[in-house]
């Protein structure tokens, strides 16, 4: 990016801060609404790369396969110490998109259920799931907007995993509605393993509550560490252990919870 590209970047997201700080930010139903019309349009730049498809252009310098090795490996020793008993017959994954984590949490459990917004990315996860000959898959459409109505669909879960999603969302509330769900599908004794990106000092790492765009997803929804920890206690989440990912080969500041349903 050019000097003046990137200082102009900068901005514009100082001013996009500015008018969130003057409450003229955007509110929950628009962001949610253009979040809806960004993950329908599977045209849209960039949809296939955030709904991490194999044969997406980051993956060509990226391995896909281990994103979800990575995630199953982090999963495994973090519930050795939480839950060295731990049985996973059903696992749902909340923003399944193109299988990269179902392909390898998928041969651990009987049933694996993806939910996702899109029905080209539960086809694209159902095909890669099959691929490797792993667990019975289940998909659930969602409306973006009325998340909770996946509930009845999925019924009770050992497991509820979301990664690579909660920082795509238009919200923190957005984001805390998500974990709620998590709450109500867990069954007792339950875990969720979920990963934020994490706000720092620095003023552009918070949350954006702006114009849900496709240049900025990655950053559209952040927590500070100590507080989503105690906002998943307050939900009757209790956190088992955080992890902390600084940078990979993807992106920066991740935060990877692993939580008991109480």
């Amino acid at each position: 990016m050019s000097v003046i590209g990137s200082a102009r970047g900068l901005l514009r997201e100082a001013v996009d801060r500015a008018t969130v700080q003057l409450g003229l930010g955007h509110s929950e139903e628009r962001l949610a609404h253009d979040a809806r019309t960004f993950w329908n349009q599977t045209g849209e730049h960039g949809w296939r790369a955030h709904s991490h498809f194999r044969d997406a252009d980051v993956f060509e310098e990226v391995d896909w396969a281990g994103v979800g090795t990575d995630h199953w490996a982090l999963f495994s020793r973090l519930a050795r110490v939480a839950a060295p008993e731990l049985s996973l017959d059903r696992v749902v994954e909340w923003g399944c998109g193109g299988g990269a984590n179902a392909v390898a949490f998928a041969p651990h459990c009987r049933e694996f259920i993806g939910v996702d917004v899109n029905k080209e990315a539960l086809i694209e996860c159902r095909r890669q799931v099959d691929a490797v000959g792993a667990a019975a898959f289940s998909g659930v459409e969602i409306d973006l907007t009325t998340p909770e109505s996946a509930v009845s669909q999925i019924g009770e879960v050992d497991l509820f995993l979301c990664v690579y999603v909660l920082e795509l969302v238009p919200s923190p509330e957005y984001a805390r509605r998500l974990m709620r769900i998590a709450h109500q599908v867990l069954s007792t004794g339950g875990l969720a393993f979920v990963q934020v990106k994490y706000q720092t000092t620095d003023w552009r790492t918070a949350p954006r509550h702006h114009r849900y765009r496709s240049a900025t997803l990655a950053s559209m929804t952040t927590f500070p560490i100590d507080e989503f920890w105690t906002q998943m206690t307050a939900l009757g989440l209790t956190p088992e252990a955080v992890h902390l990912v600084p940078q990979n080969n993807l992106d920066h500041r991740y935060a990877y919870y692993l939580l008991r349903k109480s």
